[in-house]
């Protein structure tokens, strides 16, 4: 049970490892978005409003029940500076399975009464059960997750989650043709969860041998708890959609916004890739805060450049798309896919941020944040809600957001002396490259208010052509010199890997 000391790692091959697994892990989002495509073009026909409300609602319970049971120890193996022990893996992974039995009795004697409270039907109650029992599926892989996460090994992880999104898409669109309704998206999760399972387990190299000492939980549960609180927090602000949407509108309201949602929320695929390289990587600079600076610098410069240069033009093009690739059912959920896709760029950076603070030792502080925002979007939004119906549920996530990245960036400035001038350097492009898009978006709709396809056109045509005049104005971040540099920096990239290796003489 001796504990050993982390094996010497460099800044440098740090940051090689980090990049490695950002390479990888991206290439897995590129397919699994092609995936994605695939799948929201033929369950948008196969389904309808109704089915992903129903979902919606159900799937809330079963994934704030994996919020609760993850407890965060795993992130604390990860943090620490010496590698975990056989016991402290061996406790760990059985507190999570004991932790997860307690919580899945507890949403299966609960999901009467929401079940009741929201007239969700009669097929709700057995699809809040199988989603509880399938959260043994998420738990089961968390402790060879770490091990691989600890090792940066990132390519197995790549091909385990690829081949159970493949799984996913395969069996939901399956389950839909023969139509099961909203039954087709809880099969189609479980049977992800037990493709990456298996996938998981077989690729790494920890298994459940050791002694449960609980006593070993006392040094894990306080950083534990303190990373897992704000993504819990989280949960319960995202639930603000399923309770309060619900029960306000109807499930049909909720599945226009957790449709518009899944549309929209590419960036923050992007956002977990980036997260989980991220996070090994800031713990591995924890006594290096120049380096710790100059990664967290660059990452942020080079993927807001990236979000803002196209998710506007998205958002732009969002009337034509939708009506045209996924039909006329979903018209109603353009402007929430609009104002979605804007939140998830603020989001996308915010993770990052977050990602930081936590490796810098303040998941305390991040825990405070979380809670301030979830505050206002509660009172705000159900205030909003009740005024202005589904109309108000974009704009006040995407005002919540907007706050809540620019106080996380105010906090990560504290961590060290490297990172003064950060929130200009955040804030600055996401503001003026909003009231360009805005400016595009108000002068096309005067121009062409009656001609959808002409004012998407020219609203993209204006956005580019304010961009460009951006450029030219002081003291703004240009975003073309930052994609020129990404370009250089994945064909430097290239040139390194495909050159020859002389031989050891």
């Amino acid at each position: 049970m001796n504990a050993t000391a982390a094996p010497e790692v460099t800044t440098g091959e740090v940051k090689a490892r980090a990049l490695k697994g950002m390479f990888v892990l991206a290439a897995r989002t590129a397919a699994s978005q092609g995936l994605r495509v695939v799948s929201a073009l033929a369950l948008s026909r196969l389904l309808f409003p109704a089915d992903y409300g129903l979902y919606g609602i159900v799937a809330y319970v079963a994934t704030l029940g994996a919020y609760l049971g993850d407890m965060g120890l795993s992130a604390a193996l990860v943090h620490q500076s010496r590698e975990p022990t056989r016991d402290e893996t061996f406790t760990l992974f059985w507190c999570h399975q004991a932790f997860t039995a307690l919580i899945v009795v507890a949403i299966c004697a609960l999901a009467p009464f929401l079940i009741e409270g929201y007239a969700l039907g009669a097929d709700a109650l057995p699809m809040v059960w199988v989603m509880g029992v399938g959260l043994f599926l998420t738990t089961l892989r968390v402790i060879p997750l770490m091990a691989l996460e600890r090792k940066l090994a990132f390519p197995a992880i790549a091909r385990a989650e690829l081949a159970e999104n493949v799984a996913q898409v395969v069996s939901t669109i399956a389950l839909a043709a023969l139509g099961l309704g909203a039954w087709s998206l809880v099969g189609g999760g479980l049977v992800r969860g037990a493709v990456g399972w298996a996938c998981i387990a077989s690729a790494s190299p920890w298994r459940p041998r050791g002694s449960f000492r609980p006593r070993l939980l006392r040094g894990l549960l306080g950083y534990g708890l303190a990373i897992q609180l704000p993504p819990l927090v989280g949960a319960l602000v995202a639930g603000w959609v399923p309770l309060m949407v619900g029960r306000v509108l109807g499930k049909e309201a909720v599945g226009l916004v957790n449709w518009a949602w899944a549309l929209s929320s590419t960036p923050m695929m992007l956002s977990v890739v980036l997260n989980r390289v991220a996070f090994p990587s800031y713990c591995r600079l924890q006594d290096d805060p120049l380096g710790f600076a100059e990664y967290l610098r660059t990452s942020l410069r080079r993927l807001s450049a990236a979000l803002l240069l196209v998710i506007p033009l998205a958002v732009l093009t969002l009337p034509v798309v939708v009506p045209l690739l996924f039909g006329q059912r979903w018209v109603a959920a353009i402007p929430l896919a609009q104002w979605f896709s804007l939140e998830c760029v603020l989001m996308t950076l915010t993770g990052l941020l977050a990602t930081a603070q936590n490796a810098g030792g303040r998941p305390w502080e991040r825990l405070a944040v979380v809670v301030g925002a979830g505050a206002v979007k509660w009172g705000l939004g159900t205030w909003a809600l009740h005024r202005y119906g589904l109309s108000s549920v974009g704009p006040v996530s995407f005002l919540v957001a907007l706050g809540e990245i620019w106080v996380t960036t105010w906090r990560v400035t504290r961590l060290n002396a490297a990172l003064r001038g950060l929130v200009s350097q955040v804030m600055e492009p996401l503001l003026s490259v909003g009231l360009l898009m805005a400016g595009a978006y108000a002068a096309a709709w005067v121009l062409f208010e009656q001609d959808m396809l002409a004012r998407t056109a020219v609203g993209c045509v204006l956005f580019a052509a304010l961009v460009l005049v951006r450029e030219w104005i002081p003291r703004t971040r240009s975003l073309l010199d930052e994609v020129r540099d990404i370009r250089a920096f994945i064909q430097a990239r290239r040139s390194a890997s495909a050159a020859p290796v002389s031989p050891v003489p």
